[in-house]
């Protein structure tokens, strides 16, 4: 299989030369412990996992290793967004006492230069020859089931003991009328513009089309956000979507909330809305509506393994209806981040080599979306318990209370801690704050570990930051205690 990254030039071709090298060969197939179908950051766990513990491995993997997340996510989004704040901040010069002579101007060609060359540095991490130093076996090609315990890649026949599915998954397109023929982007060609889009339309409210949608504005483009829901990222706290929402509209991000995109056609999107028809004109359409799992072609009933709503059907352990087939990541999980595909395959390796029997419903995992304030929740929120019929109680701070925020100017946010109705335990939390994903961690470690709000409150935290927003929340939690969601 030829892969080909869009522009050609130096750092695509060293990110090719890097996840799939021209004119690999692979082996002749054989006898192993663990089996890893793809090599994303879930399949490169696993592998690495088991083969540093002395496992015979090999690890298959069709386009570039390091899957989505180095190659058409997490690298390379973080550092346009990394570029579009840059841009921002100078643009905000008076707020901290100086003057720049012009507006800056941003070269987009050198913005995306530069996107392209992080991407090649960090893919060097999840290269093929960095897999095969670490004792794993690599396969390039299509693979698929042939029984029970075996898999063949391009004609090659692996026999396993146990299996690992970490295919990842890929954009979730919706049926538009048009929007096939008149062309459109996602997550794997958004990153090989050169040019930048002067009108730009996202469908799509959730991480990744709001935190495009942001940095093509702050970029310069004009843009406009389509999404049926009537919130931003609806599955996080309402309170969160709103502070990202009304940052939007200051920063003159068009919002179409509560529409539907029907039609695409020759540079005009139309969409339907409380509000009537609308058309809107676009030279570039990004569509952001979501993930779907990748296990076309894998011959799963030869394994003996189902497909349901999430992807491959799991237990509690990650199992498939094979005993001897596990699944990790985007292809079985439904939090679809690459931190849940990393713990998800090391519980896979745990319970597959070493019969571990841990459920996957006792990891925590946090998320966060990278708009600014970004948005990082983790555990159980007020919206999810709800949800599971459990009574929380909630408490909360502004982060304009917080010196450190508002000493850089990044006072919009809150945090706001949940614990167990009727006990100090913290089960969940939910922070908006510009460095919001930095600062979750101390969270999720409160919550894997059962902790109180008085050992949060008893932890000495550095002064000035802005993380002591959970400490200050925790001292004063009975002033403040807001009420119950049940």
């Amino acid at each position: 299989m030829t892969i080909k990254l869009y522009p050609d030039d130096e750092h695509n071709r060293r990110t090719i030369r890097q996840g799939h090298p021209p004119g690999w060969v692979n082996r002749d197939g054989g006898d192993y412990d663990l089996v890893v179908l793809g090599g994303g950051p879930g399949g490169l766990t696993a592998a690495t996992t088991a083969a540093a513990a002395g496992h015979h491995v090999a690890m298959t993997e069709q386009r570039l290793t390091g899957g989505t997340c180095v190659n058409f996510g997490c690298t390379p989004s973080k550092a346009l967004i990394r570029c579009a704040r840059a841009v921002h901040e100078a643009n905000r010069g008076d707020e901290f006492g100086f003057r720049l002579d012009a507006p800056p101007v941003v070269d987009f060609g050198a913005v995306m230069e530069r996107v392209r060359r992080i991407r090649s540095r960090s893919s060097s991490t999840d290269a093929v020859e960095a897999a095969e130093q670490a004792g794993v076996e690599v396969y390039l090609g299509h693979s698929r089931f042939t029984g029970p315990d075996t898999v063949t890649v391009d004609g090659r026949e692996l026999r396993f003991r146990k299996a690992v599915i970490a295919t990842g998954s890929r954009p979730a397109v919706p049926a538009i009328d048009g929007l096939r023929d008149g062309g459109y982007l996602t997550n794997e060609t958004v990153f090989a513009l050169t040019e930048l889009p002067r009108r730009l339309v996202v469908i799509g409210n959730g991480p990744m089309g709001c935190e495009l949608a942001q940095a093509f504005r702050r970029l310069g483009g004009e843009v406009d956000l389509v999404s049926h829901p009537t919130t931003l990222m609806p599955h996080d706290e309402p309170e969160a979507g709103e502070v990202v929402r009304r940052r939007f509209e200051r920063e003159g991000i068009r919002l179409h909330l509560g529409f539907t995109a029907a039609r695409a056609h020759a540079g005009r999107l139309l969409t339907l809305g409380p509000g009537g028809t609308h058309e809107l004109p676009y030279d570039a359409l990004l569509v952001a509506t979501g993930r779907k799992p990748n296990l076309e072609g894998l011959d799963l009933d030869a394994a003996g393994v189902q497909v349901g709503g999430d992807g491959v059907e799991v237990d509690a352990y990650l199992r498939t209806g094979n005993p001897d087939v596990y699944a990790a990541g985007d292809a079985s999980f439904p939090q679809k981040y690459t931190h849940a595909a990393n713990a998800t395959a090391r519980l896979c390796v745990a319970n597959a080599l070493y019969g571990a029997q841990r459920p996957a419903r006792d990891l925590v995992i946090p998320h966060c979306t990278y708009t600014d304030p970004e948005v990082a929740e983790v555990g159980l929120t007020p919206r999810r318990a709800r949800t599971e019929g459990v009574a929380v109680d909630t408490y909360r701070l502004d982060l304009s209370n917080v010196e450190r925020a508002f000493i850089d100017g990044e006072e919009e946010g809150f945090g706001a801690i949940h614990t167990r109705s009727g006990s100090g335990e913290i089960v969940g939390a939910t922070l908006v704050a510009a460095h919001a994903g930095e600062m979750i961690s101390e969270l999720t470690l409160a919550i894997t570990n059962r902790l109180t709000l008085q050992a949060l409150a008893d932890t000495v935290h550095c002064y000035p930051t802005q993380a002591e927003v959970f400490q200050r929340i925790a001292q004063h939690a009975e002033p403040q205690r807001i009420g119950a969601a049940h």
